[in-house]
């Protein structure tokens, strides 16, 4: 029976959509974990109450009844393991106590990761253009680095060209680049000139990053490049999205931090912009 082989472009659409369901299968998880563990501070509470009320415990007592020191009206029924003193079952749960405090940081630590590692997944599905080959080819080699994509690698002597953000014009003639993926995104964002305008989709929707060369643009200028942000966006269908407007100088990006994430300081401007298909085929310059 001959195999049919998928074609690049389904390779990138298959990968991309299993890694968020993947990522959003780990955040359920993560977020279950965080939901199970035991609340830590009632260990360290009751390791201190064994200590306070050890001298009425009698030996080899298996459950004692002790009223909370914070609140008096709620009893806790603990447990004791009748070969071991007082205060060596006070330890065990100060044990306890720190254990459960440990895994709570580590869930809380991954969770935080993996919305991260989303948002990036989603802006990228979100920017993801599958007319642009070009933009195919270098997704593909971005999903097998993550572990994504996993593909026989086909050598070859030339050396593959870089690829270049997504390009426009204003109607003022002024350009817009537009970041294709998250590596691009930090390639444009961090070798932009400081004096040149940056835009990103607000309320946290995942999308490009989008820089405006010009360091004085007018609204005209600013309205049409906020309408791009809008559409290459995860707002693309909806009928109006908050863009975010700041100056290339105002980013920063963390020491460590994934690609495409990039902090600002300072105030943004909001242009809130209703997303036109038309407007980005119009302005665009390839």
């Amino acid at each position: 029976m001959m195999m049919i082989q998928p074609t690049e472009l389904e390779q990138v659409q298959g990968a991309m959509t299993h890694q968020l369901y993947h990522t959003q299968k780990q955040i359920e998880a993560l977020t279950r974990a965080t939901q199970q563990v035991q609340d830590a501070e009632s260990f360290k509470v009751q390791g201190t109450l064994l200590q306070m009320h050890a001298h009425e415990i009698q030996p080899h007592t298996r459950t004692v009844e002790l009223a909370d020191y914070r609140d008096p009206q709620h009893i806790y029924i603990i447990q004791l393991d009748p070969e071991q003193s007082i205060q060596a079952n006070a330890q065990a749960y100060f044990q306890r106590y720190q254990k459960e405090k440990r895994g709570q940081s580590v869930v809380q630590q991954r969770l935080a990761t993996a919305k991260t590692a989303l948002q990036q997944q989603q802006a990228r599905q979100a920017a993801f253009d599958p007319t642009d080959a070009e933009q195919v080819t270098q997704l593909k080699r971005q999903l097998m680095a993550e572990g994504a994509l996993k593909t026989q690698v086909l050598h070859s002597s030339k050396a593959p060209e870089p690829a270049h953000p997504r390009r426009f014009y204003t109607s003022e003639h002024v350009l817009v680049e537009v970041g294709k993926n998250s590596v691009q995104n930090d390639q444009l964002t961090l070798t932009a000139q400081k004096n040149y305008y940056w835009m990103h989709a607000g309320g946290e929707i995942p999308g490009s990053h989008v820089v405006i060369h010009s360091s004085h643009p007018s609204e005209a200028t600013l309205t049409q490049a906020a309408n791009l942000t809008a559409y290459y966006s995860k707002g693309r269908a909806a009928q109006q999205v908050p863009v975010d407007v700041l100056k290339v100088s105002q980013l920063y990006k963390p020491k460590g931090a994934k690609p495409g994430l990039v902090y600002f300081t300072g105030q943004a401007r909001t242009i809130t912009v209703r997303p036109d298909p038309a407007l980005a085929q119009q302005l665009k310059a390839e």
